[in-house]
């Protein structure tokens, strides 16, 4: 269905993609200085963020809770790659990246469909 609020959220979601694409690239920009540690955006924190700020409550005290920094940004400390302390890994992030522009195409596809879809119920097919 095709509302404001529909395509408010995709306009979102894309600035978001294009938030963590800089990050990405960051990371890849970085790959060779020492002590330097990847970052990434949250996306489970966002999409939490964007909700009804809906409560959510552990029900067993197994549930292990994730640790969020302030600013969005998820700092994976997974231990150094190299001997440089850094533990960015080349390969990891151009897949992250090509992940990142895959989700980010697929949103400029449907919000190209939302507007096609608005054009026709204004005009008509014509």
């Amino acid at each position: 269905m095709v509302t404001n609020k529909t395509i408010s959220k995709m306009i979102k979601a894309m600035d978001w993609a294009a938030e963590r694409h800089k990050i990405l690239t960051h990371n890849i920009a970085n790959a060779d200085t020492p002590g330097y540690k990847r970052r990434d955006l949250d996306f489970s924190g966002e999409l939490r963020k964007s909700t009804d700020r809906l409560e959510l409550t552990m029900t067993h005290p197994r549930h292990q809770q994730k640790k969020l920094s302030q600013d969005g940004l998820s700092r994976e400390d997974w231990g150094a790659v190299r001997i440089d302390q850094n533990n960015v890994d080349l390969e990891v992030e151009e897949i992250r990246s090509a992940e990142n522009a895959l989700y980010f195409q697929g949103l400029t596809q449907e919000l190209n469909n939302q507007f096609r879809r608005l054009r026709m119920a204004i005009g008509g097919r014509s």
